[in-house]
């Protein structure tokens, strides 16, 4: 969720792809966490509703912040991301409503909600990190937790090209995707951060889909496992179809890996991939 640098850790770089989101969060007493994003032309998909990657991001980050008071005196990485996208059209805002489930000795889990415009609903996801002692470079980590509402990030950056463009990954071929790390996509321990994983997810089912289905397309349900931490780049997320799609199929499903440069499995995912237009 963020990076260190010679004065002490910070939350995360000021142009890292979470602040690029413009999330506003509300956090009451308790600890519970809504936050709520813009949906601007640079958040979209195909089919006209925010892409996975971006609401992945929206549901990481803010799950992260959930996990520090839920998990405090330790700390939680995320270990798990399930994701399921509604049709629920065009839509000015999107809100997401964080609920903790469990919170046991060494595993927290999150519900969340997702809201279109404050009234129709836009999916459900659930997240689970693995509880851990506080990484001893974190222990000052200024990070705000109190009541209220503010904005995540403390930027003036305006994101000025889609918001995946910004990730500075380049496709090598129908369903794989690769990019280099840098702290703007890193977390508090210098690696993708949890929800990059999900963005190069989304592009490599998405160009896959592209290839297969003969169209344009996106990615409404997606299951992601966090093997080990992604350090050493390139990083290549590759996409594999589930069974090969017939002649007129409207979906599909999909296994990716993403690997290191030096060929360590980092995460393993599934996604259901859609042609826009299509029923689902």
């Amino acid at each position: 969720m963020g990076e260190t640098n010679d004065d002490g850790p910070t939350y995360a770089a000021p142009r890292h792809l979470m602040h690029l989101l413009g999330i506003i969060v509300d956090q009451d007493v308790d600890g519970d966490v809504r936050g709520t994003i813009t949906v601007t032309p640079h958040l979209l998909g195909a089919d006209g509703n925010p892409r996975l990657a971006v609401v992945a991001m929206l549901i990481d980050a803010l799950g992260g912040l959930r996990s520090i008071t839920a998990a405090d005196p330790d700390w939680a990485f995320t270990a798990d991301m399930s994701v399921h996208l509604g049709a629920s059209g065009p839509m000015n805002h999107l809100r997401a409503d964080l609920h903790v489930r469990r919170r046991g000795r060494r595993t927290l889990v999150i519900e969340v909600e997702l809201v279109a415009d404050d009234e129709r609903p836009a999916g459900r996801a659930i997240l689970t990190f693995a509880v851990v002692p506080r990484p001893e470079h974190l222990a000052g980590l200024d990070v705000r937790t109190e009541p209220g509402r503010r904005a995540m990030g403390e930027t003036d950056e305006i994101l000025d090209v889609d918001w995946l463009t910004e990730v500075g990954a380049t496709v090598t071929a129908p369903g794989v995707v690769v990019v280099d790390t840098r702290r703007e996509v890193q977390n508090t321990v210098g690696a993708l951060h949890g929800a990059m994983h999900a963005a190069l997810v989304d592009e490599a089912s998405v160009t896959l889909g592209q290839s297969l289905l003969g169209g344009s397309c996106a990615v409404t349900d997606l299951h992601l496992a966090y093997l080990d931490l992604a350090r050493s780049s390139p990083l290549t997320a590759t996409a594999t179809p589930v069974g090969a799609p017939s002649v007129g199929d409207a979906s599909f499903g999909a296994v990716i890996e993403l690997r290191d440069a030096d060929g360590r499995l980092c995460s393993h995912s599934t996604t259901r991939v859609h042609r826009v237009g299509a029923d689902r």
